[in-house]
């Protein structure tokens, strides 16, 4: 009996998994999640399914959903998020435990890629990172442990458990499953931004100009990394232009400089890449891409001005709403000359990822989060020194060349457009540095681009 109930289960997961309702229920719950104030319950919900999909389906690509709406909800508590720390064993005693058995019940042969040994140095350099620097309170401290293994260790485990899941082929084009959950996300983002505005529609009226969003960078690194999928999507319907459109203005809204730019650039690739590539629909993207860009420069004309004014008065040094905005520009500057000078000191080990002796200058520090630098390079040489440089340098060599090799194939270079989006973002802000969902989606990007790259030789060697 205990057999069949556990066959009609897997059946009924499966069935989910593969609707084309599915990723659209859980973007409605993300409605309930904002406009009922009920993040930490839908949450709850997001991580019952986790643990309900890996027991019945030997498919760890089906809780990608699940996991990134946990992680992207999360971004309720981002004043605060040691709020969460409280429940967090709630939820990861259940999920550790129901991946335990999906590794066992449906375990795979492992499978040894070429990102391991990177992945390997990455997590040594993280480990080793401040030896003899850092004090044992900030290294053994739970968030900085969660940052040393999560951007270490946790991901050489998640690259190595997808490269072995991908082995399976699956009734479905995985590359288009993957950029439909991340659209999917990004329509999320749209939903949170939107909420923001309408709970605050007095102050948006009365200031006439985007408002505050202290969680607008990390809004912004995910936008960054979605909006390539509308590349891929587009060749089912150019329907998916209308969500990216509504990414970009939201990104807009935020009131992010740097999703502001890069966005803008972003997005006038991916437009471009459509353009050149889906020849079928030229005459309607020549009607389309011509009156957009009348719209737009209209718009960004008359009312981009007066949306950043505060925002540009910040950057120049001004006050005004948000002032910890102010404290963030006049700090950059001062991060790179701190981490330059943590490198000169201590060149071979840095100081430790996790070291918090630099955080008092940071006054937009965010509870629940590290001392970053707002800096890939100054992150990595402050941190980790010259181990560090090695490992990270390995890391971007070797997906580089992956991604070159792959260059003429069209949904590898779509992650291409993704990795080169959080690598602007992560020139200004945390981007990369964030264990999940940013450095996590990158991992397992990479795992599928080299799946797609061994699916191709096959294929050509047939």
């Amino acid at each position: 009996m205990l057999k069949t109930l556990f066959k009609k289960g897997q059946t009924a997961v499966e069935a989910v998994w593969n609707s084309k309702y599915y990723l659209p229920f859980l973007l409605l719950t993300e409605f309930v999640a904002v406009f009922c104030d009920a993040a930490f319950e839908c949450m709850c919900f997001y991580v019952f399914l986790c643990v309900v999909f890996m027991i019945f389906s030997d498919d760890l690509l089906s809780i990608m959903p699940t996991v990134m709406f946990t992680l992207l909800t999360a971004v309720s508590y981002y004043k605060d998020f040691s709020v969460l720390t409280q429940y967090m064993w709630y939820a990861i005693v259940p999920f550790a435990l129901a991946l335990l058995f999906n590794l066992i019940y449906y375990r795979r042969r492992m499978v040894i890629g070429k990102l391991t040994y990177p992945y390997i140095a990455v997590s040594a350099a993280l480990i080793i990172g401040g030896v003899g620097v850092i004090s044992a309170d900030d290294y053994f401290e739970p968030i900085g442990l969660y940052y040393t293994l999560g951007l270490g260790l946790g991901q050489l485990v998640l690259y190595l458990i997808s490269r072995s899941r991908l082995e399976n082929e699956r009734g479905y084009d995985r590359v288009e499953r993957v950029a439909r959950i991340l659209y999917t996300g990004g329509l999320l983002f749209v939903v949170v931004v939107l909420g923001f505005y309408i709970q605050n529609i007095d102050k948006f009226i009365e200031k006439g100009g985007v408002l505050f969003f202290k969680q607008r960078n990390f809004v912004t690194s995910v936008f960054l990394m979605v909006i390539p999928m509308i590349c891929i999507l587009v060749r089912r319907s150019n329907l998916y232009l209308i969500g990216t459109v509504l990414m970009y203005i939201a990104m807009i809204m935020t009131g992010s400089r740097s999703g502001l730019l890069f966005g803008s650039f972003l997005l006038l690739v991916c437009l471009a890449y459509i353009y050149i590539k889906n020849k079928k629909y030229r005459r309607f993207y020549n009607w389309l891409f011509g009156v957009s860009i009348v719209v737009i420069t209209v718009l960004a004309i008359t009312f981009l001005p007066q949306l950043y004014a505060a925002r540009i008065e910040n950057a120049a040094g001004g006050g005004g709403e948000g002032t910890a905005g102010v404290h963030k520009d006049k700090t950059r500057l001062e991060f790179i000359k701190l981490g330059i000078e943590n490198f000169l000191s201590h060149p071979i080990f840095g100081i430790g990822i996790a070291n918090m002796k630099d955080v008092g200058i940071f006054k937009a520090y965010v509870p629940g989060s590290l001392m970053f630098y707002h800096n890939a390079v100054i992150q990595v040489i402050s941190s980790m020194g010259l181990v560090g440089v090695l490992a990270y340098g390995w890391m971007l060599f070797s997906r580089l060349k992956m991604l070159w090799i792959g260059r003429k194939r069209k949904r590898i270079a779509v992650f291409a457009l993704s990795y080169i989006g959080i690598g602007l973002m992560s020139m200004t802000n945390p981007g990369i540095f964030c264990p999940f969902p940013e450095a996590g989606l990158l991992t397992l990007m990479f795992a599928i681009v080299e799946k797609e790259e061994e699916k191709y030789k096959m294929e050509e060697e047939k």
